[in-house]
């Protein structure tokens, strides 16, 4: 299955589950906005009209260079660790392209091991285990697992790998995330090979499962009043996001706020402070084009469409651009994910002219 149809399968997926969440949870999640609806499915085909136009719109180089461009920017935006996961996307992509093998190959391999275990290990000494002690899910050095998942998902794009898999994991059970879980399985799954996928599912899946059976009684430990059940939290999770996304969307139409919101480190933060709290908060893949650029967000859609078409020219880029896209359809853009997708295209798009010229 080609990219387009898997990304819009998580889509189809995520929209029917918030749609479904705002209709039970209507008296807590405010009223359908049928101005957002109209604006999220015609995002949605800009996205899949980059996608379908790209063999047409035949410029690869000059499409290269905006990757290029973009991906600095929004990494650089993104801040120390986002200038940190472009290097070494940057290191992977013209090692890649090189075709490189030998100690320098095995040495920043080791070090890409080190960057997924050290993180968490250092929370975990720190006292942060979240599966433990729910509480810390909410301290600043959370973002340590964060990172390890992030590395996880950079070594098994470059190099698939069961024990990268289940040690990665195992961290994301402990840190009760259940984005740290699904960035690891996706980026395994769209990476994988075919005769490995049986064995992924058959000890993924309940890894992930796990990983959002904890987080679940993690939140009922945290706030005692929590009443939903586990399927109704779900639910409950799709339709808020989607009603911070309605939000935005009212906030930013007709022509955006153009307060770049993809370049604001702390996106999630802000958008809470949009609601008056302190949390972080998801606003889907459609809030941030809708309140930073307005109408003209969807052109970030079909920019976005012919990046997820151009990284499908080299396996590891195109595992990373879905396993970042998708994860975006709840989470949102942010200044980190769109510059790995940016530099995914980047390097598939060199990648790809360079086998062209061979």
């Amino acid at each position: 299955m080609d990219s387009g149809r898997i990304f819009a399968l998580f889509l189809a997926t995520y929209l029917s589950l918030a749609l479904l969440g705002k209709f039970i949870f209507r008296g807590y999640l405010g009223e359908f906005s049928s101005g957002a609806f109209f604006y999220a499915l015609t995002f949605s085909l800009a996205v899949f009209s980059g996608y379908s136009i790209e063999n047409r719109f035949n410029l690869p180089f000059e499409r290269a260079y905006v990757y290029l461009i973009l991906g600095i920017i929004a990494s650089s935006a993104a801040g120390i660790f986002g200038v940190l996961v472009a290097l070494i996307v940057l290191l992977g992509g013209v090692h890649v392209l090189r075709g490189s093998t030998g100690r320098y190959h095995k040495h920043a391999y080791y070090v890409g091991i080190a960057l997924l275990v050290i993180p968490p290990l250092l929370a975990m000494w720190k006292g942060v285990i979240p599966i433990l002690n729910p509480q810390t899910r909410y301290s600043n050095l959370k973002e340590l697992y964060i990172a390890s998942a992030l590395f996880a998902s950079l070594l098994i794009a470059y190099r698939p790998s069961l024990i990268v898999f289940l040690v990665g994991e195992v961290f994301a059970v402990i840190s009760t995330s259940r984005t740290n879980a699904l960035m690891i399985f996706l980026a395994y799954l769209f990476r994988a090979e075919k005769k490995e996928l049986k064995r992924l599912l058959v000890v993924g899946i309940p890894l992930v499962a796990l990983a959002f059976l904890a987080r679940f009684y993690a939140t009922k430990s945290v706030y005692p009043i929590w009443k939903l059940g586990f399927v109704q939290s779900l639910l409950y999770r799709a339709g808020f996001s989607y009603m911070v996304y309605e939000k935005l969307f009212s906030l930013g139409m007709p022509f955006g706020k153009f307060e770049l919101l993809l370049l604001n480190p702390s996106a999630r933060e802000y958008v809470a402070a949009l609601f008056g709290k302190v949390n972080n908060y998801t606003y889907t893949i459609f809030g941030q084009p809708a309140y930073d650029f307005g109408i003209f967000g969807l052109f970030e859609a079909f920019l976005v469409g012919l990046a997820l078409k151009d990284s499908e020219k080299m396996p590891m880029f195109r595992a990373l651009s879905l396993t970042f896209l998708i994860l975006a359809i709840e989470n949102g853009f942010d200044a980190l994910n769109f510059g790995i997708l940016m530099g995914s295209a980047y390097f598939a798009t060199v990648g790809g002219m360079r086998n062209a010229g061979q």
